[in-house]
């Protein structure tokens, strides 16, 4: 079963498997770089230290990071800005806002995708919210923030590149030695049809394709790769057990 996500996330997620008796291949297709423009980044995290947001949304553990990184040399906790409220897509970015920052989070949505995070506000509007988030994020939850009568400003926290490496990986697939596929955001699957080539996308096709949510299936079926599995629910856990219900079923 193939492990496509970023190197420092991956391990949880093969260990699950390793955990069921799969045999988890880890062949990262994404990394995470700095910003191209850190100032902009910067001035945005200075502008949450002074207090000039009532909330910080953050989309991904990466982002809850990225946050903590650049704020580690100005406040490294913000749990004593009690006027600060932070919204986490998902359990695993709220444990890392506990974890990283101090805070816990006050807004968690019931469906752990970016957008929902606007329903987990409450009532958005006239609220300063600073979003940080990746260069390829998708827009939804931006949109939908403006379109409450949110006031925004998205950043830059960290871009999404492609990782090194992956040349064997048209070769396994050929080979029919990857039974799985296992995407966790669109930018895995994106990045994983440059690794492997139109030959390999083909062969991709013979496996099982897992995506984590629908967002992330949707970019799958952009690509020509029609998933078998969707998590119900959009956590690490949430695709294993999708994926051990379908290999239950066949």
């Amino acid at each position: 079963m193939l492990v496509t996500r970023a190197a420092e996330r991956a391990d949880g997620l093969a260990e699950r498997l390793r955990a069921l008796g799969a045999e988890p291949v880890v062949r990262p297709t994404i990394a995470h770089a700095p910003p191209d423009d850190q100032a902009a980044f910067e001035t945005a995290l200075g502008q949450l230290e002074a207090g000039v947001y009532e909330w910080l949304l953050l989309t991904s553990v990466t982002a809850v990071e990225a946050v903590a990184a650049g704020l580690r040399d100005r406040a490294p906790h913000l749990g004593s800005r009690v006027s600060l409220k932070i919204g986490a897509v998902g359990p695993a970015t709220a444990a890392a806002c506990r974890d990283l920052l101090g805070v816990e989070p006050a807004g968690v949505p019931e469906r752990f995708l970016g957008e929902e995070l606007a329903t987990a506000m409450g009532d958005p509007a006239g609220r300063r919210v600073l979003l940080p988030n990746a260069d390829l994020a998708r827009p939804a939850l931006e949109d939908r923030l403006r379109a409450a009568g949110a006031l925004v400003d998205r950043v830059v926290a960290y871009k999404t590149v492609p990782a090194p490496g992956g040349d064997e990986l048209a070769g396994l697939l050929a080979e029919g030695a990857i039974d799985a596929i296992l995407f966790t955001s669109g930018s895995t699957a994106r990045y994983f049809t440059l690794q492997v080539g139109e030959a390999g996308v083909a062969a991709a096709r013979r496996a099982i394709i897992a995506c984590i949510g629908p967002a992330t299936a949707d970019v799958c079926r952009e690509l020509g790769l029609e998933p078998a599995v969707v998590a119900a629910v959009f956590t690490e856990e949430g695709l294993v057990e999708g994926l051990v219900a379908h290999v239950a079923r066949r």
